[in-house]
């Protein structure tokens, strides 16, 4: 059953690169420039699947701009959160191992509603095309990008840190 972490935030490839360098904590980061976002695809956090982590890493990437978090666990379990400034603004929470919780500004709950009726993956397509996000880059992890450079298939835009 797969399980996957992506991030996004709206800021440049270079900027995000200088930021990430110093929190890699020895594990392997991918960046993808998507603009205006750019998505982070980190060894550590995915493999932890540790909520808390997740979302302290997600607070402090904000403070760069508008910061999103995807993280489905075994096809059936699906974490959203979106955070600005430092500060985590909406927050969806479905399925067995992590229960359910709802968190939106009132202009984002009816996509969040809509989103946890859906299965996670399909959840986590309708949440990033309505924020603007293209769902190829929502929908991998950071073992999705390995096999993809194994493979040779990794565009070449790509930056890889550790």
């Amino acid at each position: 059953m797969r399980s996957f972490l992506s991030l996004h935030v709206q800021a440049p490839l270079e900027r995000v690169a200088a930021w990430v360098r110093e929190r890699t904590g020895g594990a392997g980061v991918y960046l993808v420039p998507d603009p205006p976002w750019t998505s982070l695809y980190h060894e550590a956090l995915e493999a932890e699947e540790d909520e808390e982590a997740i979302r302290a890493f997600l607070r402090e990437l904000s403070r760069l701009g508008r910061a999103l978090a995807f993280m489905v666990l075994g096809e059936e379990d699906l974490l959203f959160l979106l955070a600005e400034g430092g500060e985590v603004q909406a927050e969806l929470r479905a399925g067995p191992e992590l229960g359910e919780a709802l968190k939106a500004p009132p202009g984002l709950a009816p996509l969040l509603e809509r989103a946890k009726a859906l299965p996670p993956e399909h959840g986590v397509r309708a949440l990033a095309l309505a924020l603007g996000l293209h769902p190829d880059h929502a929908l991998l992890g950071f073992l999705d990008l390995l096999e993809a450079e194994e493979e040779g298939d990794l565009p070449e835009e790509v930056i890889y840190l550790e």
